[in-house]
């Protein structure tokens, strides 16, 4: 233990020595001494300025208070994430609050094996949490109305086991009716427009005249229009498959957009004539094909994104369409399967070989990193040198499925992909939208049946109740399975 610094006169006491100095006269001094009476004077200055100040802020510390809203788990960890502090990771809790509600019944006995592509439209008019749900089976258009209150459901018909003996009610109230386009195929698509209240459907189908179909989106007991079979023509071979598409904005002159494998198609609104957008691909040029995704920008109707094969995604102005070398392009690692538009500036882009990404449409950039070197014989399945992300998903998994279901929740910043499962991989991994990082749900992760079990080709977040968060429809054959953020029951063991 030091002792006790005691005041001497003649003397200074040095804190960092921790001795005694005796005090000389200023002039006498030489020049090199820290210990005249000047130096110590200057010294003990600093030293009452210092424990002044270290006594003003402690006073100030003690007459703040912390928040209580600091303490909930939730709340405080959201408020404490703004305003700079360490804290618990939001979109983990949110996903980790995801619990099954039940499933609905996607009508197996009337259609093949494979997973259901579905569409949702709340109808607060008709009840807050009722909704249609379109299902499409290759050439098949079911209609379904639920509601989605566990509260109001039957429950007559029991319960059915999932995985894991683990099991959820059934949505049983559903009503619906069938319609049947006469073409079959595999399913490939499934777009709503609500501004003009049409559905578009898309399949693989043989013929030139049929793989889209355009219908309104009409629910149960409502006056229907008639439906239109369309098809690619012959300008471009009559064997064009139909792969994507989507819905244009209601101040657009288009109703839908159609992603082929000889390019881009596009549906008049008033007219609703068919027209190709891009030109005809040809042996060693640039024109898009095999188009995968499409996306138009939510602030710019004549914008339209799109990417399929090459891993080339297109940002092309309608009124002025540019294509071949001279296209806005953003080179993406590998073949786009998805495009989902963050913001004004910000996408998302995923693909094949497990590459997802983020890019800001303002600024791009070749990645300067130096490419792989290819093996003799074996071409390189990914793009040399593709355009620098802001972000990536390292733990992404798809090496080589177009018909995987991706979605985006922004109110949570929650990515849901779809992978191809194996030991390793969940049929459904959630990501962090803004740090890049897999989240961990009890529920979300372990469903699915097994390695053996089909893909997920469709999955969507939801808005089903109102005033709640929305919530995670998955495409999990032979039914669509519910998960939503609620409290778990007391008897659940997980």
């Amino acid at each position: 233990m030091d002792p006790p610094i005691r005041d001497i006169p003649g003397y200074y006491y040095d804190k960092d020595k921790k001795k005694y100095f005796k005090i000389q006269p200023s002039g006498a001094t030489p020049p090199t001494s820290i210990y005249s009476q000047q130096d110590i004077k200057k010294r003990k200055l600093t030293e009452e300025k210092a424990a002044s100040r270290a006594l003003t802020i402690a006073r100030e510390r003690g007459r703040i208070k912390r928040l209580k809203i600091l303490s909930k788990s939730l709340a405080g960890g959201l408020l404490a994430r703004e305003i700079g502090q360490d804290g618990p990771d939001a979109a983990q809790i949110l996903a980790d609050g995801l619990v099954s509600q039940g499933y609905i019944s996607a009508m197996m006995q009337f259609s093949s094996c494979s997973a259901p592509i579905f569409a949702f439209g709340h109808r607060p008019d008709l009840g807050a949490s009722t909704s249609d749900l379109w299902i499409v089976y290759d050439d098949q258009l079911f209609t379904l109305r639920v509601n989605s209150d566990k509260h109001a459901r039957s429950t007559s018909h029991g319960c059915v086991e999932i995985c894991h003996d683990f099991s959820v009610p059934a949505i049983n109230n559903a009503i619906w009716r069938i319609e049947r386009f006469g073409h079959s195929g595999t399913s490939t698509s499934i777009s709503t427009n609500e501004a003009s209240k049409r559905l578009a459907m898309t399949w693989l189908a043989t013929s030139a005249q049929a793989g889209i179909a355009v219908t309104a989106m009409a629910g149960i007991g409502e006056l229907d229009s008639p439906t239109m079979i369309l098809g690619p023509g012959f300008s471009r071979g009559s064997d064009v498959s139909i792969y994507s598409s989507t819905s244009a904005l209601p101040a657009s002159s288009l109703l839908f957009a159609f992603g082929t494998s000889q390019g881009i198609l596009s549906l008049d609104k008033q007219r609703h004539d068919m027209n190709w957008i891009s030109p005809q691909p040809g042996p060693g040029d640039y024109h898009p094909k095999d188009i995968f995704s499409l996306e138009f920008l939510d602030d710019n109707p004549s914008i339209l994104l799109s990417g399929g094969r090459p891993g080339l995604l297109a940002i092309t102005d309608l009124r002025v369409p540019v294509f071949g070398r001279n296209a806005d392009i953003i080179t993406h690692p590998s073949s786009i399967t998805h495009i989902k538009q963050l913001d004004a500036h910000r996408i998302l882009v995923a693909g094949l070989n497990s590459s997802m990404c983020q890019y800001d449409l303002r600024f791009r950039k070749e990645t300067t990193h130096t490419p792989l070197p290819q093996t003799r014989g074996i071409p390189s399945r990914r793009n040399r040198h593709p355009t620098r992300p802001i972000l990536q998903y390292p733990d992404y998994f798809n090496s080589a499925t177009i018909a995987l279901g991706l979605d985006v929740d922004l109110e949570s910043g929650i990515i849901a992909a779809a992978q191809e499962q194996d030991s390793d991989h969940s049929p459904v991994q959630l990501f962090s939208l803004h740090g890049g990082h897999k989240l961990y749900s009890r529920y979300v992760s372990r469903s699915g049946c097994g390695e053996d079990a089909a893909n997920v080709k469709c999955l969507r977040f939801a808005r089903d109740i109102e005033g709640r968060m929305k919530s995670l429809y998955v495409g999990l054959p032979p039914d669509i399975q519910r998960f939503a953020w609620a409290e778990r029951e007391e008897a659940d063991p997980y």
